[in-house]
């Protein structure tokens, strides 16, 4: 991502006021706030209502939601790490599902956002942003990306 895209979507993110923080393997990512519909605990997975590739599903609003398991690097895995306890829901009006992680934590500010340097930011990257949390930096995705992510290594499992 680059040139006038890139600075759109940094602009769309910046306007965006309250982000969660997803831990993954300590590795920390924000999301909107808006996307997150639920915090589930892990005990709430059903391991027998499965979808290729994902670890169960949580019912949720009358619905099952698919529930994934990703590795700090962004891969897809069949078994949460001991580490992970929570399971928020995600939905942005197109996807809808659970990703487990180590935590969640809401912001109380907005942090400030970054481009990412093009090397961090290719198209299909789920970065969107660059995020300065006190001496840490964070991951900015949306579910929408996020759910990309998930097809693409869906569509890398079976191919």
């Amino acid at each position: 991502m680059n040139g006038p895209t890139q600075a759109t979507a940094l602009a769309d993110l910046q306007a965006i006021r309250a982000f969660a923080v997803l831990t993954l393997d300590g590795r920390k990512w924000l999301l909107p706030q808006a996307e997150i519909q639920a915090l589930e605990s892990l005990l709430d997975i059903d391991h027998e209502v499965r979808i290729p590739r994902s670890i169960g599903a949580v019912a949720f609003a009358g619905e099952w939601w698919p529930v994934y398991c990703l590795s700090g690097e962004r891969r897809l895995l069949s078994e949460p790490p001991d580490s992970r306890r929570a399971c928020p829901l995600l939905d942005n009006g197109a996807d809808r599902f659970g990703l487990v992680c180590d935590q969640v934590e809401a912001l109380t500010a907005a942090p400030r956002l970054l481009a990412p340097p093009a090397c961090m930011a290719p198209p299909n990257s789920p970065i969107r942003a660059l995020a300065l949390l006190g001496d840490e930096l964070g991951c900015v995705t949306t579910t929408e990306h996020l759910a990309a992510l998930i097809a693409a290594a869906l569509e890398n499992a079976d191919g």
